[in-house]
């Protein structure tokens, strides 16, 4: 399109009318949902996203981090029923876990998909789908061994982001450990 046919308009007028409007929405606050994403709720987003990566890592790598510094010292996490209150207690759930579920002589990658991650604050709310891929031998495919999903909310303390509580519940593949606590639950 070009304002060289109406009268009253410069050459490249339509140019500057179209770079205009780029600026002034790009200077716009973003809208998620209900909620205006400013750069300060972006890099929070990035920080807990990191985080949850992060923590996922570590389960996978079964190398003994300490996944309950990732919680608050009141925290709450629920694993498909079976609840544990406070960090030591979650402590302690994490090390039964390992013994229930390794997988032995294989390897276990931990993926995080689709979070939607709400940030309000010093608060926030993440829900996403997780999945578990077993890779049992460097000739054999990787298998999808379950999947389930998510839902958190998290605090920030001192710049850093813990989980307040967490809710995790299979979709596929239970194990047994948690036959007796299991009930379908919905977070979105």
């Amino acid at each position: 399109m070009s304002f060289k046919n109406i009268p009253g308009t410069k050459p490249g007028a339509f140019c500057l009318v179209v770079i205009g409007a780029i600026l002034v929405f790009s200077a716009a606050p973003a809208v998620a949902g209900d909620k205006i994403v400013t750069e300060e709720t972006l890099l929070d987003r990035i920080r807990i996203e990191d985080m949850l990566i992060r923590y996922y890592v570590d389960i996978s790598s079964g190398s003994g981090h300490d996944l309950a510094a990732n919680f608050t010292e009141d925290a709450v996490f629920d694993v498909n029923g079976m609840i544990a209150k406070g960090r030591e207690a979650i402590a302690k759930m994490y090390g039964g876990l390992d013994e229930e579920n390794a997988h032995v002589g294989s390897r276990l990658h931990m993926l995080l998909n689709n979070p939607v991650i709400s940030v309000d604050g010093d608060t926030a709310t993440v829900w996403a789908i997780w999945s578990g891929v077993l890779n049992e031998d460097i000739t054999k495919p990787p298998v999808m061994v379950d999947q389930g999903r998510e839902y958190s909310e998290l605090v920030k303390r001192d710049g850093r982001w813990y989980f307040k509580k967490r809710y995790i519940t299979s979709d596929s593949n239970l194990p047994p450990v948690w036959k007796d606590t299991y009930r379908p639950r919905k977070f979105r």
